[in-house]
């Protein structure tokens, strides 16, 4: 109980602060490539104070000046710090809208060029998925989670399709990326923070170049970016196979 205190204060002391720098700092940097740096000091310096290890694997698969759209699978809130901390390209996120209404945390995520995306109105993920399109031609590359949410179980659930349009549409390699050991860190549901070790591993990126919207090639991207997490070590949920609309 004290160790899951001293994670809750120590992480919201260390958000307010990297949070209102990147405020006062965004006119040194109005498209958030100085914010990108403090939300990786930040993840670090959360997963160190509370004793989770990182190990990372595969990133010498990717191009450091190349711009990708990276898929990860979602099981914990950790997974956002070890992302950062294992990504080392110019990178935004796509993220719940909800967040983006937190004072302080969610202010800073508008002005430093994160994207919000609302998955019950259709219109808007769209309008989201464009925005983070033209993050992705304008040279920075995209954090998404294809499942959409967190997974309750750990285990990889269906996949959104909306965001394999995206792919298809911005042309550039997908980044199949799994994190493990995230969900026995602090389960979905749960504010236990227990001590461990969280893996990241990068997968082959997988190109999208020439490739078309229409003739199936957005559910075969879709299925070969499942497969490669498979790979990687995700574990499938078999009652959530395949992918959804949205």
């Amino acid at each position: 109980m004290l160790r899951t205190l001293w994670a809750w204060v120590v992480g919201v002391l260390l958000t307010v602060f990297w949070s209102t720098l990147g405020i006062l700092t965004w006119p040194l940097s109005p498209r958030g490539d100085l914010y990108l740096r403090y939300a990786r000091i930040w993840s670090r310096s959360i997963l160190a104070l509370l004793g989770i290890d990182l190990a990372v694997d595969g990133r010498d698969r990717l191009d450091p000046g190349g711009t990708y759209l990276f898929m990860s699978n979602h099981s914990s809130t950790f997974d956002i710090f070890a992302l950062f901390v294992a990504t080392e390209h110019r990178l935004r996120m796509v993220a719940k809208r909800g967040l983006f209404f937190i004072p302080i945390f969610g202010w800073s995520l508008w002005m430093c060029g994160f994207i919000p995306i609302d998955r019950s109105n259709r219109e808007r993920a769209i309008r989201s998925l464009e925005k983070a399109g033209g993050r992705i031609r304008s040279g920075i590359s995209v954090l998404v989670f294809p499942e959409g949410t967190r997974s309750r179980t750990g285990k990889l659930m269906r996949f959104k399709k909306g965001v394999f349009v995206l792919a298809l549409e911005a042309g550039v390699p997908v980044v199949p990326v799994v994190v493990l050991g995230t969900d026995a860190i602090m389960e979905k549901g749960s504010i236990e923070v227990r001590q461990g070790t969280v893996t990241v591993r990068f997968g082959a990126p997988i190109p999208t170049d020439g490739l078309d919207v229409e003739g199936g090639e957005r559910d075969r991207l879709m299925a070969r970016v499942r497969e490669a997490m498979i790979d990687l070590g995700a574990q499938p949920d078999p009652e959530t196979a395949g992918g959804r609309p949205g």
